[in-house]
């Protein structure tokens, strides 16, 4: 998946800054950033992240990933579906969640710049320096439902590794949507997002098909998982 925005943009972006995030979908119709900058030396101007976790798939499996100032990575490689978590020296953290996406790593001069993006959203989820993003909390939870879901002894977290990021989104929004109208069925609730996912989902339907079946299936058997 060819991303517009690499290193040498993000070089430029984060002169003053420790990070910078673009949520993408379904703020905008373009694609999710998140640009890190780890420095030899911290600023003491503002957040200064000395350390990125995220996830990798190795083999079909999900495998934690690191990446600091002496670390070596590739210059071009992927990011999996889960959580994004920034740290500093001092511990803090700035915390997101993604579906997986391209990750572009260089380094220039006394800074190492790191670019996650994605076709689909890349969510901010509290920390030190931001909010939670309006539905950010809805889709950390089903990543974590999606992990507990992936038994490593079985397929399914092989499946899910084939997707598509936009397949995985796809399958937040119909999940979401389905939990939504059999919460208005039994108990009357009206979620204020309902109307964003509906629009999303239609969007999907659209402009991606495949990935809209291929999510739309992936739900499923996470909804059967759940009553099993």
């Amino acid at each position: 998946m060819a991303m517009g925005l690499g290193p040498q943009v993000g070089r430029e972006l984060l002169d003053d800054l420790g990070f910078l995030h673009v949520p993408g979908p379904p703020l905008s119709a373009g694609p999710a950033y998140l640009f890190v900058a780890l420095r030899r030396t911290p600023t003491l101007r503002h957040f200064d992240p000395e350390r990125i976790d995220y996830w990798v798939t190795t083999g079909g499996h999900g495998t934690p990933a690191s990446i600091e100032w002496s670390t070596r990575e590739a210059a071009v490689s992927d990011h999996s579906w889960g959580p994004i978590r920034v740290i500093d020296r001092l511990g803090a953290t700035n915390d997101f969640a993604s579906v997986g996406g391209q990750l572009l790593v260089a380094r220039m001069a006394e800074v190492k710049i790191a670019v996650f993006s994605s076709n689909a959203p890349i969510v901010a989820s509290g920390g030190h320096s931001q909010e939670w993003e309006p539905g950010s909390r809805d889709l950390s939870a089903f990543l974590a439902r999606l992990r507990a879901a992936a038994d490593p002894r079985a397929a399914l977290e092989q499946d899910i590794a084939g997707l598509s990021p936009v397949a995985r989104y796809a399958a937040f929004v119909a999940d979401s949507l389905d939990r939504m109208r059999r919460s208005e069925e039994s108990f009357g609730w009206a979620r204020e997002s309902r109307p964003v996912l509906e629009r999303e989902r239609n969007r999907l339907q659209t402009d991606a098909a495949s990935d809209w079946a291929a999510g739309a299936a992936l739900a499923d058997r996470l909804s059967a998982h759940d009553r099993s």
